[in-house]
């Protein structure tokens, strides 16, 4: 739901032109636009002749039908691509993580399982919850696995495993299958998405980002990578000093992990703008 210029660039620049679906329209009164959170617009960005509501058919919402950026209402039953915005207290990592199972002669103790998967860049699979319990279940149906290593904390000597659908502690000596994660890059932060800075000021802004393994986080401005950044382990920090106009605008956080051969990616923005005049 882009409810300013900024959201609406950065979803400009996260869909990277293509049509998709904004969460808003006037399903339920003609011209009556609101967002799917009941609000109505205060601020909106329509293309040149829209909303058009062509043969009295289009009620939703669309960004980049003919113009980057620029909304358009469109037929509902349209089959087109879409951005999901999620709160980062909303994020929840099970949900970017995928999946290699180890069985048969791969069987391993406890401690080399985690060793095994901690070499290949990966983790044992955590389950910290009945419903993370539930989710990977519902991912592995078509897997015959009976009994599993999972990493949820060691009592003693006992480690914890799922057997027959449930949690259980057992030897942690005994081998055993086992399940290693590799999780994309989630719960990005960006400590300042809208600050607003003095002439001839320092500024710093920092961007991190969860993930197994940790990702690789930078800052880029206009599509080029920022020199002025500190970065380090999961996290960058941009770093502006003696603030012009040429550092107003957009900076976009890019956290990056390579997971079977691909990279996955988050991004975070932050807009700089102006307190007053800048020179």
């Amino acid at each position: 739901m882009p409810k300013n210029q900024n959201l609406n660039d950065a979803v400009a620049d996260v869909s990277q032109g293509d049509s998709v679906w904004l969460g808003g329209g006037d399903l339920f009164g003609e011209d009556n636009y609101e967002w799917n959170d009941g609000e109505r617009f205060e601020w909106s960005n329509w293309d040149i002749g829209q909303p058009s509501n062509y043969a009295g058919e289009e009620h939703c919402l669309e960004m980049n039908y003919q113009t980057r950026g620029k909304w358009n209402d469109r037929r509902c039953c349209d089959e087109i691509g879409y951005v999901c915005q999620i709160p980062s207290t909303k994020s929840i990592p099970y949900e970017f993580s995928d999946f290699t199972v180890y069985s048969g002669n791969d069987a391993s103790s406890y401690h080399d399982a985690q060793q095994f998967c901690e070499r290949r860049r990966s983790r044992l699979v955590l389950l910290q919850t009945d419903e993370d319990l539930e989710r990977l279940l519902s991912k592995m149906n078509a897997m015959d696995l009976k009994q599993f290593w999972i990493n949820r904390g060691e009592h003693g000597q006992s480690c914890s495993s799922v057997t027959e659908n449930v949690v259980t502690t057992g030897d942690c000596l005994q081998p055993m299958p086992f399940i290693c994660e590799e999780v994309a890059p989630h719960d990005l932060h960006v400590s300042d998405e809208q600050p607003k800075i003095e002439p001839g000021t320092t500024f710093n802004v920092e961007c991190s980002a969860s993930g197994v393994p940790v990702p690789e986080v930078k800052w880029y401005k206009d599509g080029t990578y920022v020199p002025h950044q500190n970065q380090d382990i999961g996290k960058s920090t941009l770093l502006l000093g003696d603030i012009s106009t040429a550092d107003l605008g957009m900076y976009v956080c890019k956290a990056v992990s390579e997971i079977k051969g691909k990279h996955r990616i988050i991004k975070g923005y932050s807009f700089i703008e102006a307190a007053s005049n800048l020179e």
